[in-house]
């Protein structure tokens, strides 16, 4: 993330409490920011997702692994072509949520996003019943643009975006957000 956007997110979270819906969107990435790493496995840190053996070399492999790990009332995609690398949007509209699968769909995320997101620079989670957004996804600073928009979002995780170097886009629009915390 450009040092443009971290300041002007910690003078508008200082001044301002953000009520509603928003969106910040900042500059291009650099070219330097545009390299890529090669494929790898889970997530740093991530908790366990009981399929360790997910393999992530080729675009097969994250096709099998995001079919698999897709939560249940809810649509993943890209499943095929190059995009699969770096694109992901989770669309759950159209199902019906209760406390207990709605914390089901917490765990589903967090497994979906620790297997086969190395690559991954455009999140969308959308039209879920998520009140909170699972720390896994603060861990994805290769991100470059993520939207969260029409939830339940409460709240985001604690310097959440210090983590996402390059994120250049965010929304979280129709949401439950009352302020943005950032140190």
């Amino acid at each position: 993330m450009s040092w443009a956007l971290i300041i002007f997110v910690v003078n508008f979270c200082t001044h301002h409490v953000v009520t509603g819906d928003f969106s910040v969107v900042a500059t291009s990435p650099t070219d330097d920011q545009k390299n890529l790493d090669t494929l790898g496995g889970p997530v740093k840190d991530a908790p366990p997702t009981g399929s360790d053996d997910v393999r992530c070399t080729t675009i097969d492999d994250v096709s099998a692994a995001r079919m698999s790990l897709c939560p249940a009332g809810c649509s993943c995609s890209p499943m095929s072509g190059q995009d699969v690398l770096t694109k992901l949007t989770v669309d759950c509209s159209g199902s019906r949520f209760n406390q207990s699968t709605s914390s089901r769909l917490t765990q589903d995320l967090i497994r979906l996003l620790s297997q086969c997101v190395s690559e991954l620079l455009e999140l969308a989670i959308t039209n879920t019943p998520v009140t909170a957004v699972p720390e896994v996804v603060c861990r994805l600073n290769k991100i470059r643009a993520l939207n969260l928009n029409s939830n339940r979002l409460a709240l985001l995780p604690s310097n959440c975006f210090t983590h996402m170097l390059n994120l250049t886009s965010f929304s979280a629009n129709s949401n439950r957000l009352t302020s943005l915390q950032v140190r």
